[in-house]
């Protein structure tokens, strides 16, 4: 394409081209939006050879079409939506707006490509990054010179020289200028997942408003204005005689809403695979949202990766209550990213008789974004609604357990729903289960519930059998990493809640 705009166009400067972009794209390797925009950029010289008009329409939908035929798993593959969708938002942009200056020019197309993808970027990464409109203009710039004068360099292979150098700041200042837009606040905002419904509406908006733009151009704007004047004289007119009927209609919508907003729901709860690590999502019948435990991993961002997308994917957006059950990171780290990037009411924790690093990035997290915080011990009551509610069982405020003290003062509570109950019991050891079972030695029932929280992933250092007989589950819940390293859960733990014809299952 270069050699088109240096010399006059001809046979040979269009045949070079499309042989250079072939080449081009043996450089990069095949990645599908560059075979897009090679496809599309050589049926567009093949017009020109053969001396027919192109059409971007027929360009890009043959551009799909050789990709699929290739491999037409590809139709899944994020890199191909987004590709195809972005260039769609640029051909609207290109065909229906004319804006002279360059930098409007610039931000408005950037403005276009987001307005097609969103519904995809909230589905694919349940993100919106708004700060792109802005750091796509910079990085715009930058690329081209980038890409001639590593082209043309290569070729000469003289990259070893200065303008290596050159090329090098250019590459430098574009990577920082990304990173900078990323840490920008509100560079990003979270969406929840939406649904095919949400995706429809959204696009039909989107094109409604580009098909009201078109006819106000097209049409001279007085009579554009008259025809939107007789339309709402037409619906005053119908409004004034059908009054009764409409206020009658817009109340039973209402009362209908209204009704089913407040009507109590089904308690749910999901049992979310964090690898090596806890975490449980409570929804109530009111819709309040609550998070015990969030997994996390010194080496991975569970949170970021794997909490956050599945919080969204559940519509999640808001958590009244996270309840820490302690500090360790593979029960805390996700909640603590939970909790600097989504909207969290109220943090549950009991006394700390350490304080680590998890706990003072827990404490900067709190100031920071204004998180009630309560400290919760033996014998309080946490009420949810008014049938569901949580007793805490331990720790003892007044005496903490100084063996392995983080493990042993975790939260163990006890959810109560009607009929229904689950003991969550954190990384509880076996000190600390017979400590629990001297402190309701005369009231064990206390601790009988419908399902088990299994106390440390399973781990043999748990799970005594006086305390497993004491809660006489149905139903036993193991938080482990798929073959991990530790061991969990333990053979013996496991042949214990079979004795007890307690269905186990890891998670």
């Amino acid at each position: 394409l270069l050699f088109s705009y240096s010399i006059p166009p001809s046979l040979f400067t269009y045949i070079i081209s499309i042989i250079l972009l072939i080449i081009y794209m043996f450089l990069i390797g095949f990645h599908t939006s560059a075979i897009r925009a090679t496809i599309m950029a050589i049926l567009f010289l093949i017009s020109k050879l053969i001396h027919k008009k192109s059409d971007t329409w027929t360009n890009i939908s043959l551009a799909l079409l050789v990709l699929l035929i290739y491999n037409p798993f590809l139709i899944k593959e994020t890199g191909l939506i987004l590709s195809f969708l972005g260039t769609i938002g640029i051909i609207l942009y290109s065909k229906i707006f004319k804006v002279k200056n360059k930098i409007l020019n610039m931000i408005c197309l950037s403005c276009s490509v987001l307005l097609i993808i969103i519904p995809f970027l909230a589905i694919i990464f349940n993100q919106i990054p708004l700060v792109s409109i802005f750091t796509s203009c910079f990085i715009g710039i930058l690329v081209m010179p980038i890409f001639v004068l590593s082209l043309f360099f290569l070729m000469l292979n003289k990259l070893e020289f200065y303008p290596k150098f050159l090329i090098s700041i250019l590459t430098k200042t574009l990577l920082k200028l990304s990173e900078i837009g990323a840490t920008i606040p509100f560079a990003k905002i979270y969406v929840i997942t939406p649904n095919v419904i949400n995706i429809v509406m959204y696009y039909i908006l989107i094109f409604l408003s580009l098909f009201l733009y078109l006819i106000y151009h097209k049409k001279n704007k007085n009579a554009f204005n008259r025809r939107i004047v007789n339309l709402i004289s037409l619906f005053k007119y119908k409004l004034r005689h059908n009054k009764n009927k409409v206020i009658s209609v817009i109340l039973i919508i209402t009362i209908f809403f209204s009704i089913i907003k407040i009507i109590p729901k089904n308690l749910k709860m999901y049992f979310i695979d964090v690898g090596q690590g806890d975490s449980c999502l409570i929804i109530t019948p009111h819709n309040k949202r609550i998070l015990i435990d969030g997994g996390g991993n010194e080496t991975y961002d569970v949170g970021k990766n794997t909490l956050i997308p599945y919080l969204l994917n559940r519509k999640v957006k808001k958590v009244d209550y996270i309840i820490i059950s302690h500090f360790d990171t593979d029960h805390v780290d996700g909640l603590l990213t939970v909790m600097e990037e989504l909207k969290v009411d109220t943090v549950v924790i009991s006394k700390q008789g350490e304080t680590g690093e998890n706990y003072k990035r827990f404490i900067k997290i709190i100031k920071e974004k204004h998180i009630k915080i309560l400290v919760i011990g033996q014998g309080d009551r946490l009420k949810i609604e008014n049938d569901l509610y949580f007793d805490i069982l331990w720790p003892n405020k007044s005496k903490l357990i100084n063996e392995n003290i983080l493990n042993n003062n975790s939260i163990v509570c006890k959810m109560y729903y009607k009929n229904f109950s689950m003991l969550f019991t954190g990384d509880i050891e076996e000190v600390a289960e017979r400590e629990i079972l001297q402190e309701y030695t005369k009231n064990l029932q206390v601790l009988n519930s419908t399902i088990l929280k299994v106390a440390h992933h399973g781990s043999k250092t748990s799970s005594i059998h006086e305390f497993l007989q004491a809660v006489k589950p149905k139903f036993a819940l193991i938080g482990v990493g798929q073959n991990n390293t530790f061991g969990h859960p333990n053979e013996n733990v496991l042949k214990s809640l079979i004795d007890l014809r307690c269905k186990s299952i890891q998670n």
